[in-house]
């Protein structure tokens, strides 16, 4: 049933707040967590591109993208005009006949990604698109010849899906800092074949590295591993360039052209994870770009289309996507994959981040709320500050010394103290992270970065830091 915004009553908050717990599963979250009176928001309305109002009429300011993909921001009309247009020509694809809002979107993803990047199979998310990937890069390996190849080289501290494929691959470091990544063991067995490998992250180095004088081992041990494995079993290397569940860690500039000349030499397939960082999000149209690298195999979601409806994509090399020719079938499917009005709307929403420069908005944006968020390394809680674009994240430890981190219970008190203020951000596992909406101002990350400071000094009091 849809209601108009003014149909919506304060009163009603604790009504649907029983309907919720009593019907309703939230992702990563118990219901009695995701219900409880401290943590249930129920938001009814847009306003403008960074902006919405929950049901009891208090506006928020929405650094965090809704869930990292409303790069366009909210209110957008001419997207949802352009999928009630299409719905009404054409609102299903005609059993597995292509449409033309498909082509024409697969050719402005082509033209738009970096080197042969150029062909392209639709999914529904970014879990759908990794997944993907997977499937091409090991049915790729065994069209040339290489029957024993399938393994997939992934690394700790990394999130590319809820599906049992994507979640083998993420995997956290025992003992080092276990709330940077989601344990999925009670799920398994997992996907076999995958071999983990170490973060490039400086500031909790697995080996206990200083950069520069690390020499990359990061990087180059993945050389060691591959033939500890056997180069003729390893299909895939995939990764993220810049990892929001690592708390938007930078890798150094060499780590990536190290991690592609290995597999270059070994003929492993290089699939990179653009879900989050695609489309702007970085201070580039693709965050790959950062680093002069071109993958193999790129999947891409949430800013593709800004969340305005689900829409995911695996982007292959011609020289990938050619090997399945003449005769090969990819047997794989997605029944809404691709979906007309989806792919109608991803073409407006393209059209808006190129005519509004919100690439480069994110670049400008983004160095000011990091120089902004830098400032506050002063407070007894902040242990480090990184990002890229509109990427950005805080660090929190009990003490700067040992790194040691708080636990949710303490950072969940800064995530109330955050939204009473108005601010919705991503602040859980001993962090706060900042993905807003591109459209993201100077004033907006001032605002923002003036909630976290009060809230933080008021936490660091109540635990007398």
């Amino acid at each position: 049933m849809t209601q108009k915004s003014e149909q919506f009553r304060p009163e009603d908050y604790e009504k649907y707040r029983t309907l919720g717990v009593k019907h309703l599963i939230q992702p990563n979250m118990t219901r009695a967590a995701a219900y409880a009176p401290e943590n249930f928001t129920l938001f009814v309305k847009e306003i403008d591109g960074c902006h919405v109002i929950d049901i009891k009429g208090k506006t928020y300011l929405d650094a965090f993208a809704s869930l990292m993909y409303r790069n366009v921001g909210y209110g957008r009309k001419e997207i949802v005009d352009a999928i009630y247009e299409q719905l009404q020509q054409l609102s299903s694809c005609v059993g597995t006949s292509p449409n033309i809002p498909q082509i024409t979107l697969a050719k402005k993803l082509a033209d738009m990604t970096p080197g042969d990047l150029s062909v392209v199979f639709y999914g529904n998310n970014g879990g759908d698109a990794v997944e993907t990937g997977i499937k091409i890069a090991r049915l790729y390996q065994r069209l040339c010849g290489f029957a024993n190849r399938y393994k997939v080289i992934g690394r700790r501290r990394e999130y590319h899906g809820t599906n049992l494929g994507t979640m083998a691959l993420g995997r956290p470091i025992k003992g080092t800092n276990p709330l940077m990544c989601e344990d999925f063991a009670a799920y398994g067995p997992l996907m076999p074949g995958v071999i983990h490998v170490a973060h490039p992250c400086c500031y909790r180095c697995e080996y206990g590295l200083t950069y520069p004088g690390c020499d990359l081992k990061c990087a180059t041990q993945v050389e060691a591993v591959v033939l500890q494995e056997e180069p003729e079993t390893v299909a895939a290397f995939l990764a993220t360039p810049v990892s929001a569940q690592s708390l938007c860690d930078v890798p150094p500039p060499e780590y990536w052209p190290i991690i592609r000349s290995i597999c270059n030499k070994y003929g492993i397939v290089m699939q990179m994870d653009c879900v989050v960082t695609g489309f702007g999000r970085t201070g580039k149209m693709f965050a790959v770009e950062h680093f002069g690298i071109v993958p193999d195999i790129m999947s891409v979601a949430k800013g593709i289309i800004s969340g305005y409806m689900p829409l995911s994509a695996t982007i292959m090399s011609s020289k990938i996507a050619d090997a399945f020719e003449p005769k090969t079938t990819f047997l794989h499917d997605y029944t809404f994959g691709g979906h007309p009005a989806a792919c109608a709307a991803a073409l407006v929403n393209i059209d808006i981040i190129e005519r509004e420069k919100l690439v480069e908005n994110s670049d400008v944006v983004g160095k000011y709320l990091l120089e902004k968020l830098q400032a506050l390394s002063n407070h007894p809680m902040v242990g480090a500050v990184r990002g890229i674009g509109l990427f950005c994240s805080v660090e929190y430890v009990k003490d700067k010394k040992t790194k040691e981190p708080f636990d949710n219970a303490v950072t969940g008190r800064l995530r109330s103290k955050l939204m009473a203020r108005g601010l919705v951000s991503r602040t859980r596992d001993s962090s706060t992270s900042f993905l807003p909406p591109l459209v993201f101002t100077k004033s907006d990350a001032d605002e923002a970065v003036d909630i976290l400071e009060k809230s933080l000094t008021e936490l660091e009091k109540e635990l007398s830091m």
